[in-house]
């Protein structure tokens, strides 16, 4: 059967150009597993740097567009091809293992040893110091633990606490000078204090 008499129409579709290859098999696949791996990476802390959000959040608006149009252009001028969906995978694994936590788990296990050493004698620090993987800013022994204020926090201090009497401050702080809680792992909690 001919192509007029399958779609009803006397064009055919063309065979794929190069430029499209290259683009969608890639270079777009490697720009968003590139940003993939950035996010993964971030998660890696107890809170995610917020900048990190947006910027990743920017970048996948942009590229998914660009893959949008590609695909277009695919669907309505070029022969259909599998390969289109290499780039919407990648996205959707890192969506899959970033829901399932894992590379906060990963980033939590590897630093844990650590930070319970520190948390023993919770030595108040001002310098920036990594603990594990994580990139802590500074020490306080505060509210019957001790805390570990990380990079991450536009406005507000983040990081992670050690509460062995645990706390009843669950929840996001409401005012300038609160601190709220999320239960994390044991005597340990992840937190966010409204600096200003």
């Amino acid at each position: 059967m001919s192509p007029e008499n399958r779609t009803g129409t006397s064009r055919e579709r063309t065979p794929t150009p190069r430029w499209w290859r290259i683009g969608v098999c890639a270079v777009l696949p490697a720009l968003v597993g590139a940003a993939c791996v950035v996010l993964l990476g971030a998660q890696l802390q107890p809170v995610m740097p917020f900048i990190v959000v947006i910027l990743v959040g920017w970048v996948f608006v942009l590229l998914g567009s660009v893959w949008l149009a590609l695909a277009l252009i695919r669907l309505w001028r070029y022969r259909p091809d599998r390969r289109l969906w290499i780039t919407p995978g990648i996205v959707v694994a890192t969506a899959v293992v970033s829901g399932f936590g894992i590379p906060s788990w990963i980033g939590w296990h590897m630093s844990k040893g650590e930070l319970e050493q520190r948390a023993a004698t919770c030595e108040p620090s001002l310098d920036d110091i990594r603990i594990g993987v994580y990139k802590v800013r500074q020490v306080t022994s505060e509210a019957g633990g001790c805390h570990f204020i990380t990079r991450g926090g536009l406005f507000n201090s983040v990081g992670v606490a050690h509460l062995p009497q645990g706390t009843d401050k669950i929840g996001n702080p409401e005012a300038e000078g609160d601190i709220g809680y999320r239960h994390f792992h044991g005597d340990w909690y992840t937190f966010t204090a409204i600096v200003f």
